[in-house]
């Protein structure tokens, strides 16, 4: 498979729950995966056809929200969940930050064979 993406993905396949403020409610997913750039995720639900979408997800239980706007870049089903890759088109440093912070005490390992394998 040719992977086009700047930045490598972390794998994380974290339960997780995400408000989106076009439905005014709270939704489960998976976060397959995700970067400082964008994320993968899976839900039951879809996700509203709209240009930007303003959200923010929990991944980890000491982690607070946080808030992104993100583009929908594709969409796919599978064994009948939605599939979303999401492209963060405005995320502020301090949300950055605690996507690194995560992946530093979660993904430690793939971190480390990606940058210095």
């Amino acid at each position: 498979m040719d992977d086009r993406r700047g930045l490598p993905r972390w794998e994380i396949m974290k339960e997780s729950k995400f408000w989106l403020s076009q439905t005014q409610d709270f939704n489960l997913c998976t976060i397959k995966d995700i970067h400082l750039k964008g994320m993968c995720i899976s839900s039951n639900k879809q996700l509203p056809q709209q240009d930007s979408l303003k959200l923010s997800f929990a991944i980890g239980e000491s982690f607070d929200f946080i808030k992104i706007e993100a583009g929908v870049q594709w969409k796919s089903q599978d064994q009948g969940r939605y599939v979303y890759g999401l492209s963060f088109n405005r995320i502020d440093e301090e949300n950055k930050d605690k996507v690194y912070q995560y992946v530093m005490e979660n993904c430690y390992d793939q971190l480390k064979n990606r940058w210095w394998a």
